[in-house]
């Protein structure tokens, strides 16, 4: 984890909508492998498996075949989270990116049954879009609507081909979190479990990295380097999703109060841009400060407030007009425990909350200050 602002951070995402309270949005990474598909489907897949046809249908027939094909990776990760929300997990965001699609959840599954049941409802909703689609594809046939049919055998054929890749036992692969479910209930440690499956996911990603190195050599380039990727992404985040179970661990039953920054540095709501600069971010070197007029709590201002505004405006701006209302999403109890206090921040895009009792600001906890107080335990426990 790392310090990306004070109350916030810049996304590179798209916001579409929202399904079930669900914001659906698009990382511009995603555009990349949508052009890709398109491409590979217009030019390559449609025009070989049914000749014959004007480049403009092949072009039609690409680009419905992509939006449904990502509609499938949209609905596989919508399956996830409904059945999440089921089982209690709130889920605030899915977003779609180059490598397919991620559900944002709130914490870790609370027992084995649930994790089993999250990870196993989206492959099964890929196979039952696949019989979906190949019943459309028999009913365009019927109508003698070839390439229609051609269409819907593609999207039966990769969303079989989705839901087959996701039950791989490798975590974070769907089969991975299955793996871990099983472990779990076997050995009653959501750690050792994850542990496991992170082995597994990183030993099928290194596998996937060799592939795609002995496709490079034999002259398949693009081919290759996709399974490279891939396989660097995945072992990523099978060795983020076992740190991130460690940290969580470590910081349960451990209470904002008793790690929480008590002298805040505080900035005055009238003071211009241009000194907020000079005195205040330069010189303690923090990325944002709360806003305080006679002790009582306007904002937060950060870094990311003020980087876009033009040098000569920074005279005449004041904090008040650039910083962020305090809203409760930057506020946190201090009774609260760190494992939570890091999932606020997380869940809400933020890197540091304030601590509130009422009204008073009692501190400021920052996940700089998180990461200093991990380091410093596992030192001590060495």
């Amino acid at each position: 984890m790392s310090e990306e602002s004070g109350h916030g951070k810049e996304r590179n995402v798209i916001n579409l909508f929202r399904i079930a309270g669900i914001r659906i949005t698009i990382d511009y990474s995603w555009f990349i492998i949508f052009v890709l598909v398109l491409w590979s489907l217009s030019a390559g897949y449609f025009p070989r498996e049914f000749p014959g046809q004007s480049m403009h249908a092949y072009w039609a027939a690409g680009f419905v075949a992509t939006v449904f094909f990502f509609g499938s990776v949209l609905i596989h990760e919508l399956s996830h989270s409904l059945m999440a929300i089921r089982n209690g997990i709130s889920i605030p965001e899915i977003t779609l990116f180059i490598f397919g699609g991620v559900s944002k959840l709130s914490q870790e599954a609370k027992d084995p049954v649930s994790e089993l049941e999250i990870a196993i409802v989206g492959p099964l909703s890929s196979f039952v879009l696949a019989g979906l689609f190949s019943i459309l594809k028999s009913i365009s046939n019927g109508l003698h609507l070839p390439l229609l049919m051609v269409i819907f055998s593609y999207l039966a054929w990769i969303n079989i081909a989705l839901g087959v890749f996701n039950l791989i036992p490798g975590f974070p692969l769907d089969g991975g979190r299955v793996l871990r479910a099983l472990v779990w209930w076997k050995t009653g440690s959501l750690t050792r479990a994850t542990k496991f499956a992170s082995d597994m996911g990183k030993g099928f990603a290194v596998a996937l990295m060799i592939l795609g190195g002995v496709q490079i050599f034999q002259g398949l380039l693009l081919g290759g380097l996709w399974l490279l990727f891939i396989g660097m992404f995945l072992r990523g985040v099978a060795e983020g999703g076992y740190h991130e179970v460690i940290i969580r661990q470590s910081l349960e039953g451990v209470h904002v109060r008793e790690v929480m920054i008590r002298e805040v540095v505080a900035v005055p709501p009238d003071l211009p841009v241009s000194g907020l600069i000079t005195a205040y971010f330069l010189r303690y070197g923090y990325k944002g400060f709360p806003v305080v007029r006679n002790g009582e709590v306007l904002g937060v201002v950060s870094l990311y407030d003020v980087k876009d505004i033009a040098h000569e405006l920074q005279s005449t701006r004041t904090v008040e007009q650039v910083m962020t209302v305090l809203e409760n999403d930057l506020c946190i109890d201090p009774e609260v425990s760190l494992a939570e206090a890091l999932k606020k921040m997380s869940l809400e895009g933020i890197s540091r909350l304030l601590v509130m009792e009422g009204d008073r600001m009692t501190g400021m906890i920052t996940k700089t200050g998180l990461l200093r107080f991990l380091e410093i335990k596992r030192i001590l426990e060495r």
